[in-house]
């Protein structure tokens, strides 16, 4: 062996010895952080004087740090409390106990003379605070910390009654039990840890390394899909964990540019600490129903940066789905003008259906580095979060020396108890005793959900659908009942392969028509939304004329036989098409088809009706009126269409197994191309027809959100273009619409169909989201918003349609805010007005409802 060779050995035998040593020989410093009367002071932090080090007691006041050999000063640290000083030498491999007792901090005013007509001397604090944000926001040109996080959701109280049926204490314990909770309905609902690294530096980059992570039931579970962000009191605009109803406005920092317009301000008082005087302010809105805090933040003189705060919004800040969030936050300084985060804690509180649920999402940052230069080879302008790839395959070692502070005696039974309910819910016999239970035929499901087989380990899946959907009236077909089949197999993990098929029976004009399609799909393992299908579908079947299927066969069926309405305009087709699609799974997508059709035209062929009869209120005919001069006939068409579509600034998440895309904030652009070819098969059709549409959706934070669609397109070539293949409007004539961003809500479905060479399309929303509602006293109590604006389409100035609305949304309560009723006028070129009301559904609540008529689509 040559000397070089075993001065290697030498030096990684000497590292890896030291490394052992250090850590066998590191001392353990725990205890429990009081109040002067005992009472423990949750999530308490541990600080090591002089560095960033340190951690934080877990909801007991329990902590447990360890440290190096050597001499230190520890300081326990709460909001509100004076902090105390521990001074201790470790000298190697021993544990040592300390309880700390911290007093209630007292304030002084004696500087202070306020008079009955003066200004509070907050205000001199604040406004200092508020020159001073921009520099503080700005002041680290990089930043660098590592992060342990503990999220927990619990529930403090069972339901009573849940859905107005009063429950049985039997019920009750039954329920608790199975939630693995005690028998007066408390326990752990979520649990998760996670160790990680975060990076931040100028040009917007960020990075998040998840280091290790561990969630309660599931030992694949990647947690909270990254840490919680340190919500940055600096920005005028506060992003918060809040989950409503995807209201993204954020909250007004007490220290932002107009915050003198929204918020109150008292002196409690200051005390010293570590020679620097510290001023408590307390914070409160103006106004109910602004997005502001209430609470207290703590202010550092001569600075003027945060030293600590602990801010509430409520109801009465504008939330929604959550009854109260509350955020804690300690910084501790580093440098000259420099304080940094030490800890967040975020309290969330819900009630719903009886629950009361509470959490605590604790981060705890450790060697925190500021303004150090950091290599760019950590970032990836893409991939904002990765995972090790051992992330999730930590053990309970592990675990029981890196996490920050001691679990409480529920988490620890939370955790025994999500694994023995996961080893019951992974028995063979148990996943196959559910599916057999599941596939038994009910009435109900006969009749209202329709039937689901699933077979062995759910290779295959077999559906009917519901007969309430099933059966309807046109007055083509008369009565008619339309079941859709479908199987599904599963092939592995990869790659799936479904066939659906519809049959059609018309009672009065004695039509039967069939269709099928299959599609064999293949899914990237790696990459989550990342795939391509292809497809065959073929058959005789009806279908509407324009080819977004507007009108909803149920609606019809309503209309027709109760107020004499038949806006079901149809004709039949023998067809055979193939599609292929290709999602990459980073905002490129494209699609491409072709399809061959015979095309027959169809005639009303009964009269059949629940309203009174009238010769001046008689069916309308199949074909649309508007459209009796279009070319229509019997006849052949081949057709071949494009689109693709694509929507920059992706991001990704890279877990250990899998990566996951997330789209930017830029818009959606979409541009798609069909052609009518002649002459192959005896076809007729002979035109060309574009489109491009731009799709986005705003965030304006406070200002609330702004929602468009605008397109453009038109015909290249019209030398012969039958109805269906017009360019129809996305019209609705009935009181429910489920479509906003690409639809009009009072237009005629056949009105305004054309062949215009060139046309435009623009439909816009802004909605307010309490922006002028929460100046109303009954609307900011229900928390309902305004929402205003306007769709049009314009080919020329004798062709034209356009509407304006005003509405009012998030209709409902908590989680079930999925309504909104809009009053819409329209007008036209022939100076044609009208009016009507308008209810829908929510897009971005809980409830998706799509009014559709699927049944005669293809793909």
């Amino acid at each position: 062996m040559n000397k070089a060779m075993r001065l290697r050995r030498f030096i990684v035998f000497t590292f890896l010895w030291s490394t052992m040593a250090c850590g066998a020989w590191a001392a353990v410093v725990t205890g429990k952080i009081t109040d002067a009367q005992g009472d423990p002071l949750p999530f308490a932090s541990i600080l090591i004087k002089g560095s960033t080090m340190g951690t934080s007691a877990n909801a007991n006041g329990v902590y447990r740090i360890e440290l190096q050999p050597g001499h230190y000063q520890i300081i326990g640290h709460f909001i509100g409390f004076v902090q105390s000083v521990f001074d201790i030498t470790l000298s190697g491999n021993e544990t040592i106990t300390h309880d700390f007792a911290l007093k209630d901090q007292g304030y002084e005013l004696s500087n202070v003379v306020v008079h009955a007509s003066a200004e509070d001397p907050a205000y001199r604090v604040i406004r200092n605070a508020i020159k001073r944000r921009s520099f503080h926001l700005n002041q680290m040109h990089s930043f660098q910390t590592s992060i342990y996080v503990k999220g927990v959701m619990r529930n403090r109280v069972l339901p009573d009654k849940i859905m107005g049926v009063r429950l049985k204490e039997s019920d009750k314990k039954d329920m608790g039990g199975s939630m693995g909770l005690d028998t007066s309905g408390k326990g752990v609902l979520y649990l998760c840890e996670e160790m990680a690294d975060y990076y931040a530096a100028g040009d917007g980059k960020e990075k998040v390394i998840i280091r290790s992570v561990k969630e309660s039931g599931d030992p694949n579970g990647v947690g909270l899909g990254s840490v919680p962000s340190v919500i940055n009191f600096y920005e005028n605009n506060v992003k918060t964990l809040v989950v409503n109803n995807g209201n993204t406005q954020g909250f007004i920092s007490p220290i932002s540019n107009n915050a003198l317009s929204y918020y109150k301000y008292k002196l409690q008082g200051e005390f010293k600490e570590n020679d620097v005087t510290i001023y408590k302010i307390k914070v409160t809105p103006k106004r109910l129903y602004e997005r502001c805090f209430q609470g207290d933040i703590y202010i550092v003189d001569d600075i003027w940066a945060i030293h600590s705060l602990n801010l509430l919004a409520t109801k009465t800040s504008g939330l929604d789905v959550l009854d109260t969030i509350s955020t804690q936050q300690q910084y501790i300084p580093t440098d000259k003008d420099v304080w940094v985060i030490k800890s967040q804690i975020i309290y969330p509180t819900i009630g719903i259906m009886g629950f009361d649920i509470t959490g605590s999402f604790v981060s705890v940052y450790d060697d925190q580095k500021v303004n150090v230069s950091i290599p760019d080879s950590i970032f990836d302008k893409k991939v904002r979060v990765s995972y090790d790839q051992d992330a999730t395959k930590k053990d309970s070692t592990y675990w029981q020396s890196q996490r920050m502070m001691k679990l409480e005696n529920d988490e620890q039974r939370n955790y025994i108890f999500k694994d023995s309910v996961r080893i019951v819910n992974e028995d063979p016999h148990r996943i196959d005793s559910i599916r057999r239970r599941n596939n038994k035929v009910s009435v109900s499901k006969i009749i209202l959900g329709g039937l689901k087989f699933n077979s062995r380990a759910y290779k295959n899946t077999y559906t009917i659908s519901p007969i309430i959907y099933d059966v309807n009236f046109n007055t083509v077909e008369g009565l008619n009942y339309s079941p859709c089949l479908g199987w599904k197999h599963t092939i592995d993990s990869q790659r799936k392969l479904e066939l659906g098929s519809n049959v059609r029976y018309g009672f009065s004009n004695k039509h039967f028509n069939a269709k099928a399609s299959i599609i064999y799909q293949v899914n990237d393992r790696k990459w989550t939304g990342r795939y391509w299908w292809v497809g065959l579908s073929g058959g005789k079947y009806i279908s509407q004329f324009n080819g977004t299927q507007p009108v909803p066969e149920l609606f019809n069926t309503e209309s027709s036989l109760l107020l004499r309405d038949n806006f079901f305009k149809i004709y039949e087709r023998s067809f055979i098409s193939a599609v292929v699609n290709k999602n990459y799974g980073n905002g490129w997508t494209w699609k491409a088809g072709m399809s061959y059709q015979q095309r027959l035209p169809l005639e009303n062929t009964t009269d059949y009706t629940w309203a009174n009869k009238s010769k001046t209120d008689a069916y309308t005919p199949n074909v649309p009126t508007e459209l009796a001069a279009a070319n229509w006939e019997k006849h052949n068409a081949m057709l071949v269409n494009a689109s693709v579509s694509f929507s920059p600034g992706y991001t990704y998440t890279q877990y250990p197994d899998r990566k996951e895309a997330y789209p930017g904030n830029w818009p959606i652009f979409t541009l798609n191309y069909q052609k009518g070819i002649p002459n192959i098969l005896n076809s007729k059709t002979d035109f060309d027809k574009w489109s491009f549409k731009v799709k986005d959706d705003l965030n304006l934070k406070l200002l609330g959100s702004l929602a468009y669609t605008l397109s453009v397109g038109g015909f290249l070539n019209d030398k012969y273009v039958s109805i269906p293949d017009m360019m129809h409007l996305n019209g609705n004539q009935y009181l429910i619409t489920s479509s906003y961003a690409n639809s009009f809500q009072l237009a005629h479905y056949y009105r305004y169909s054309n062949t215009a060479k060139l046309y435009g399309e623009a439909h816009v929303e802004y909605h307010m989201k309490g922006l002028l509602t929460n100046k109303i006293p009954l609307l900011r109590q229900a928390h309902w918003y305004f929402v205003v604006g306007n769709n049009t389409f314009y080919a020329n100035a004798n062709q034209y349609y356009t509407e304006a609305f005003i509405g009012i949304d998030n209709l409902g309560f908590k989680i079930f805010r999925f309504l909104r009723l809009d009053y819409v006028h329209a007008w036209d070129a022939e100076n044609r007005n009208y009016s009507g009301f308008r209810l829908g559904i929510n897009p971005n609540g809980i409830l998706k409802l799509n009014l559709k008529d699927t049944k005669a689509s293809e793909f």
